[in-house]
């Protein structure tokens, strides 16, 4: 699957072992992406697995849009990978497959309040439409109780999303 030879979570010692624990508590399995990063650079992927946690606590987004965002992304880069990554771990939440196939076109009809709806289109918006984000696009995330921070930093893990897939895809077969 990968041209490298992953340390998988079995044959994990020490440190790695403790990384793939704590990946397996949160997400109930380690990703065969997950063992790569671990195998190249685990301090990468220890800072990859805190930045994921770190939306689980946040005050105003709700992580469960993540794996909608990424999904998103990955339709628009094609990114075989994530694509059946994020596909899979939605429907194994029930989300359904009508909406998923293309999820940037059914984001009113994702399960979360017209706020978050929001700032998730904003920040697809703003990735795909750089050029084209003004200030208006902000003004309408601060009508709704969203703070530059808070855009900021869904923008960031949107953009650091791509670049990670796009890593995912240079160590496919």
């Amino acid at each position: 699957m990968f041209i490298v030879k992953p340390i998988k979570a079995k044959e994990a010692t020490r440190e790695l072992k403790l990384v793939y624990k704590k990946t397996e508590m949160t997400l109930g399995f380690v990703p065969p992406h997950f063992e790569v990063f671990a195998t190249i650079n685990i301090e990468s992927l220890k800072d990859f697995i805190e930045y994921n946690l770190y939306f689980t606590k946040h005050p105003k987004i709700d992580a469960k849009i993540l794996p909608f965002l990424r999904l998103c992304i990955a339709q628009k880069e094609c990114r075989k990978y994530c694509i059946n990554f994020n596909t899979k771990l939605l429907m194994a939440n029930d989300i359904n497959k009508q909406i998923l196939n293309d999820v940037c076109l059914n984001i009113d009809k994702l399960p979360f309040n017209m706020e978050q709806k929001l700032l998730l289109s904003k920040v697809i918006y703003a990735v795909y439409n750089a050029d084209k984000f003004c200030k208006d696009d902000l003004e309408e995330l601060y009508n709704v109780n969203f703070s530059d921070k808070d855009f900021y930093e869904l923008l960031s893990y949107a953009t650091n999303f791509m670049a990670k897939s796009k890593m995912i895809e240079v160590y496919m077969k």
